[in-house]
């Protein structure tokens, strides 16, 4: 069984979604999962996809929150969620969330690792939180947003608008260093990744088990 099979669907309705959210931690305390939350004044198809495994979409309309669950294993390697009010199934076009929820981190212990990437492209604003840290302390259980409010007097060249949405494409993201472009994407969200090697300041970790909030629009 693949690990994006491991995430079956708990919706989470609007209203006392707090209360029931509480009541899904309280459990599960031998695995956790992300909820997402979409805030915008749209609706929103999202994405979730482990690894090379299948993408799975959900469909959110505004206000409305899905839970992703990994099950009693609570393993979700190399995981990314993106989203996109045109049902535009391509990654390469959105702001990422990237997830690797159990991460070896050798002599049996493991970890969570999580990030927003810009490397690609930014769509739609978004914000990380933990939903149950052991403790914060900057990058460790963190919570890294990114929000750019004019993509048209935002995004210049290099880089360049594409799509429905629409997405601002990060030229120089994939590349091993700083560009004019990418220090674009830096000053508008410094903590997320602006291009591959941007590790320092864009890397959030926390405790295996804890759940997350992806929420759009924030």
């Amino acid at each position: 069984m693949t690990a994006s099979r491991r995430c079956p669907l708990h919706p989470l309705p609007t209203a006392g979604a707090g209360l029931l959210l509480a009541v899904l931690l309280a459990a599960r305390p031998a695995s956790a999962g992300i909820n997402l939350h979409n805030k915008c004044a749209f609706a929103l198809g999202v994405y979730a996809r482990s690894g090379s495994n299948p993408t799975y979409p959900y469909y959110l309309k505004p206000g409305a929150q899905q839970w992703l669950d990994f099950g009693p294993a609570n393993l979700w390697p190399a995981g990314v969620i993106w989203a996109s009010k045109s049902n535009n199934t391509n990654n390469g076009q959105a702001t990422e969330i990237e997830f690797t929820i159990g991460g070896d981190m050798g002599n049996g212990l493991k970890q969570d690792f999580y990030d927003i990437s810009l490397v690609n492209a930014y769509n739609h604003p978004v914000l990380v939180t933990p939903l149950n840290p052991p403790s914060v302390s900057g990058n460790w259980c963190g919570s890294p947003s990114c929000t750019i409010s004019s993509l048209s007097g935002f995004c210049k060249l290099p880089n360049y608008l594409t799509g429905k949405d629409p997405a601002c494409i990060n030229k120089d993201g994939p590349g091993l260093v700083a560009t004019t472009g990418t220090k674009a994407f830096k000053t508008a969200c410094p903590k997320a990744y602006s291009y591959s090697k941007d590790d320092a300041t864009s890397t959030f970790s926390c405790k295996w088990g804890t759940n997350y909030n992806v929420i759009f629009c924030p």
